[in-house]
């Protein structure tokens, strides 16, 4: 999926968490960019990236062209992930659209930079719906 579509997705759910949203940047290939700015990153299929800025602040990487199959993959982790919470209810269920397949992402990589979330994942699962939840992703 081409990102630049979603631009305003990524804006606004950046303001919404406190990050500036002209501190997005679109790159062809992340683990390229990382690699020219000295920064390690091995994930040639990574989707986006927060990545410190010199100091000040930090920036969200965004992939151009997210390929689908990771995009899937990192759904079905959270799927695993959610197996493990409940096996009846699936959350990985309610990210039914693309919106809310990107807003995911954005929020789980953000979620990543929180010192209560310490590498958690399960932590930056449960971080990351009750942000969308709030956001209004979920209502019907």
């Amino acid at each position: 999926m081409y990102a630049r579509d979603f631009e305003g997705l990524f804006k606004d759910v950046m303001k919404q968490v406190c990050l500036l949203p002209s501190d997005i940047l679109f790159v062809e290939n992340i683990a390229a960019w990382c690699k020219e700015q000295g920064i390690p990153e091995h994930d040639e299929q990574r989707p986006l990236k927060l990545v410190s800025k010199n100091g000040s602040g930090c920036r969200m990487l965004i992939r151009e062209d997210i390929p689908e199959e990771a995009v899937d993959e990192r759904i079905n982790a959270l799927w695993v992930r959610s197996q493990l919470k409940n096996n009846v209810f699936d959350r990985a269920d309610l990210l039914n659209s693309e919106n809310k397949k990107l807003a995911y992402l954005l929020l789980n990589e953000y979620a990543t930079s929180l010192p209560e979330i310490n590498d958690d994942e399960l932590a930056a699962d449960e971080w990351v719906f009750g942000q969308m939840d709030r956001m209004g992703f979920f209502r019907t």
